[in-house]
């Protein structure tokens, strides 16, 4: 990156648009902080498709749902003994089964590691109600605390749409 002055601008145009046009960025300052940047069309292509797949994918999958999957992403790749209390890396089986799940939910959970080889998503509704689900390899822990502070608990299998429907019904009971 080349940094210049705005008075260099008029001495040196000819020469920078050639090593603007040969991918060098120039950077001029102006009154105030304010910078004018000089970039080859290549270079305003990329960032111009940058911008719009970020934005694409924004729009589409929604700002917890990426958060979510990066999140997910992190928890798999967690070595053995990640809590340095002996800990195992999470089997593959469970991120695949989180991920297929991530992507259908319409409301998005917090999702945490266990040291349990389990990965936990929970959620909390506007009642003040509570939903755990520890996903192992074959199968789901769910956990619920109603508003009154009963609890719940039961064992699924791993099933996308029993997890959907229970996602539901606890908040179709918040409204």
């Amino acid at each position: 990156m080349i940094f210049a002055k705005s008075m260099e601008v008029r001495d040196n145009f000819k020469s920078w648009c050639s090593q603007v046009a040969e991918g060098e960025t120039i950077q001029i300052a102006r009154p105030g902080n304010n910078f004018v940047y000089l970039i080859s069309q290549e270079t305003y292509e990329r960032l111009t498709m940058e911008k719009r797949a970020a934005a694409y994918t924004s729009y589409l999958y929604g700002k917890d749902k990426i958060i979510n999957l990066k999140r997910l992403s992190e928890i798999e790749k967690l070595p053995d003994n990640w809590n340095n209390n002996g800990a195992e890396r999470f089997p593959e089986s469970i991120i695949k089964n989180v991920r297929k799940l991530l992507m259908s939910l319409e409301i998005q959970p917090e999702i945490f590691p266990t040291a349990c080889d389990a990965v936990q998503l929970e959620w909390e509704n506007g009642n003040g109600e509570y939903l755990e689900m520890e996903f192992l390899e074959d199968s789901i822990n769910v956990f619920q605390i109603d508003a009154d502070g009963g609890e719940k608990q039961s064992t699924i299998a791993v099933d996308d749409v029993a997890v959907k429907k229970i996602v539901r019904e606890f908040y179709d009971g918040a409204v």
